[in-house]
This record gives C-alpha cells, structure tokens and sequence, in this order.
C-alpha cells in the first residue's frame, strides 16, 4: 500500500509538474503555432508564386523547385522571438503572442496586400524582438554597475548611486511602456490601416479563410497550393 501511495503521488507530482511547464511556457507555444501556420500556408504559396510559369504555345512549363526564403524567414523570426523572450515575464510573451497571432488573421483576411504583409508582420516580430533583447541587455548591464565605478566621474560614491538609481528605474520605465503598449499598439494599427484600406470582396468576403482552410486539408499539396494561388 505504501508503495502504491507512493507511486500516486510521484505520478500526480509529474502531471502537476507538466501541467505548470505548459502554462508557463504557453505564450511560446501560442507563437510557434502561428508562427508554424504563416510558414506552412502563406509562406508556401509565395515560394510557389515565385517560381509559377504558365504554359505557352502548348508546351508545359518545366517544374521548378521552389525556393524556401519565406519559411527560413519566419523560422528566423520566430527564433528570435523565443531567444528573446525565453525566462522572460508576463506580459511581454502574451503580448507577443498576440502580435504572431494577429499578423496570421491579417494575412488571411486580407489577400490583395498578402505578399507585402508577409514580410511586414515577420519584420515587425523581428524589430519588437531585438527591442526585448536590448531592454533585457540593458537591465544586465545597469545591475552590474556600480557607485564606485563611478565615483570619479559625480564628484563621490553617494551622487553616483543616487544617479544610478534613477536613471535606471527611469529608463526601466520607459523600456517597460515601449514594450508593453507602444511597440505592439504601432505593430497592430499597421495592420489595421491596411486593413480599412482595402475594401471587402463583395462576392466573397470569405475567399481568404477558404484558402487557408484549403491549404490546410491538403496537407502541403503543391499542386492544389498552386491552383489556390493562380485563381488569385
């Protein structure tokens, strides 16, 4: 009986432990996902439009393998993102999170800018990143600081720390309504000025969602991936 005591409880233990690793690491796999999502439809559809030739004269056009630019891109911005915000706290990875997100629903409802806003979102989500990387860089530097090292320069030991005091707390501050509201609200506005200048298809409102479901049933078949795009 001990031993089956025992056993529940280790077992309960490791689920509580895998249950507490998701949702800590939850904003992380909300970007992958999105991020996986842009690279496996709208990254795909592009590579395929670049290397599309349509027939002439009767003849079929040679198939030609299709470069991977867009996906090692998103891989890339994604990447930075996580090594960005890896041990990093609320609310910047949800925030984030938001932004992958949002720039996957702004591709989809907006097929006449999709190219264009494919590199913006990735750009936006790579600026955002290095921002985070800066900020956290910063709040390393400033806590390895200090008085003495700057004694000299204030005139003494008790200036220098009050200096240092508050030009760290202000400039934490600021770094903190750079990331938390001003970076991703300019990120979205973006989007949606895009987004109100392009008027909705009258016939098919829909049509980009029905792609992307598309894309998804095929499970990367190119030749239905190239069929949805041409029809574009």
């Amino acid at each position: 009986m001990d031993l089956l005591a025992d056993l529940a409880i280790y077992l309960a233990n490791g689920g509580l432990f895998i249950i507490y690793a998701i949702v800590d690491t939850a904003p992380q796999w909300l970007s992958v996902s999105a991020a996986a999502l842009i690279a496996l439809t709208f990254d795909r559809w592009a590579q395929l439009q670049a290397v599309y030739a349509p027939s002439r004269y009767g003849r079929v056009a040679t198939p030609v393998a299709p470069p991977r630019t867009a996906q090692i891109t998103t891989g890339i911005a994604v990447g930075l993102w996580l090594i960005a915000t890896w041990s990093f706290g609320p609310p910047v990875p949800f925030i984030g999170a938001v932004m992958w997100w949002v720039a996957a629903l702004a591709l989809t409802v907006m097929p006449q800018q999709r190219w264009s806003l494919l590199w913006t979102t990735k750009a936006g989500m790579v600026l955002y990143s290095i921002a985070i990387l800066g900020y956290r860089l910063y709040l390393w530097q400033a806590s390895r600081l200090s008085p003495a090292q700057l004694a000299d320069v204030f005139g003494g030991q008790t200036s220098a720390a009050q200096i240092i005091a508050q030009n760290t707390g202000t400039f934490a501050t600021i770094g903190a309504w750079l990331l938390w509201a001003v970076m991703p609200a300019g990120y979205i506005s973006v989007l949606v000025q895009n987004w109100a200048a392009q008027p909705m298809s009258p016939v098919s409102p829909l049509a980009g969602m029905r792609d992307v479901l598309a894309a998804i049933r095929t499970r990367g078949n190119s030749d239905s991936a190239l069929s949805e795009t041409n029809r574009e």
